[in-house]
């Protein structure tokens, strides 16, 4: 009996020890990739293209889109193994002149702010919908949402789907034509700008965004 238990025991021992060097392995490779995206952004300094830029409400960031000019096919294969596409959304420290990446994609629209800790911006997923993305600049937790249009035929009006960053679900009619933010005293809201289906501007839809919530608005 005592060989079988010692055998056990070696057995969970040796299990236990690669489970560990599992664990270890995954966690030196996702951090080894982070530092190479990291060090990939900050060596294509010269291959970027100054996109668009805007500060945030109060001044103390700058928002920065850039898109990679892959000119050289030899930049294009080795860049191509750390961004999806070409284009990189950073934010800028205005008082120590920081910068940091929040994101690196493709066919995405100019970022907006959203208050002063947070930003959106679309991304295509389909000619009937949108993506929508929610990023905060401080510590660059990042959401999706979905638009989608949906037409239902027999002259019935198109309508949008809105599920928003946190798993609530919204429907109003209309396409939305474009996305802004305002803040009013305290107070942030997301609006969508929208048309019906003969791209006659409709009432716009507004949503108070409350940082770990959206609250649908009356129009005023």
């Amino acid at each position: 009996m005592n060989w079988k238990h010692n055998l056990n025991c070696r057995f969970f021992l040796v299990l236990f020890g690669l489970i560990i060097i599992v664990i270890v392995f995954i966690f030196f490779n996702t951090s080894k990739n982070q530092k190479n995206i990291e060090s990939a952004i900050k060596e294509s300094k010269d291959l970027r293209e100054l996109k668009y830029e805007k500060l945030s409400p109060d001044g103390l960031n700058k928002i920065i889109l850039y898109y990679l000019a892959f000119d050289n096919s030899l930049y294009r294969d080795y860049y191509r193994d750390y961004f999806d596409n070409n284009m990189i959304v950073s934010v800028m420290d205005m008082e120590d002149g920081r910068e940091n990446y929040l994101f690196t994609g493709g066919r995405i629209s100019e970022p907006k702010w959203l208050g002063n800790k947070h930003i959106f911006f679309t991304s295509y997923c389909g000619s009937s919908c949108q993506g929508i993305y929610l990023i905060n600049v401080f510590n660059k937790e990042t959401r999706l949402g979905v638009l989608s249009y949906i037409t239902q035929g027999d002259n019935k009006p198109v309508y949008t789907h809105f599920k928003d960053w946190f798993g609530h679900e919204f429907k109003f009619n209309g396409w939305v034509d474009e996305i802004r933010s305002d803040t009013l005293g305290d107070k942030i809201y997301l609006i969508f700008y929208m048309r019906d289906d003969k791209r006659k501007s409709i009432e716009p839809k507004r949503f108070l965004f409350t940082g770990n919530g959206l609250e649908e608005q009356n129009n005023i």
